[in-house]
């Protein structure tokens, strides 16, 4: 069965998103690059420091040694929905992820889990969908709130 085009093309911007998780997965950190578009067309507010709006140079870096520092990693995209603008794709989904944050200074491990909201903001490009923008909000622990499990 073929592919509406509005089906390949959210299709292909999953498959870029996937992409970019999966670098950081497999420790592929020079590929997470790839995923911005240019400095001047990018931006990012991250839910690690800094917390200030990051350029593509920046967001590179942290996100370098963010998988870097972490072993184990695993992560699972929910919900993820792609709305389509003409050239624009916007993602939205709920990330979940796990792993052992290794203080190469102390030589210790600790564990780390937690699950985000995220909105990605896609762009077509000459060379495939790039992000032009990125924003991830850890979700607040409800548990620790008194929330039954389940609940919204």
């Amino acid at each position: 069965m073929a592919l509406r085009p509005s089906d390949k093309d959210r299709d292909d911007v999953e498959k870029a998103i996937r992409a970019f998780f999966e670098a950081g997965k497999n420790k592929d950190l020079t590929a997470l690059a790839d995923f911005h578009a240019p400095r001047d067309l990018f931006t990012k507010f991250d839910e690690n420091p800094p917390y200030t709006r990051q350029n593509s140079d920046e967001a590179f870096m942290y996100e370098q040694a963010a998988f870097a520092n972490i072993s184990d990693y695993n992560y699972s995209l929910d919900e993820l929905r792609i709305d389509l603008l003409g050239d624009v794709a916007v993602a939205s989904f709920y990330l979940s992820y796990s792993g052992i944050f290794v203080n190469d200074y102390s030589f210790e491990g600790s564990p780390v889990r937690a699950e985000s909201r995220v909105t990605m903001v896609l762009a077509r490009t000459s060379v495939g969908w790039r992000a032009v923008h990125e924003h991830l909000s850890r979700m607040p622990d409800l548990h620790a709130q008194g929330r039954p499990e389940g609940s919204a």
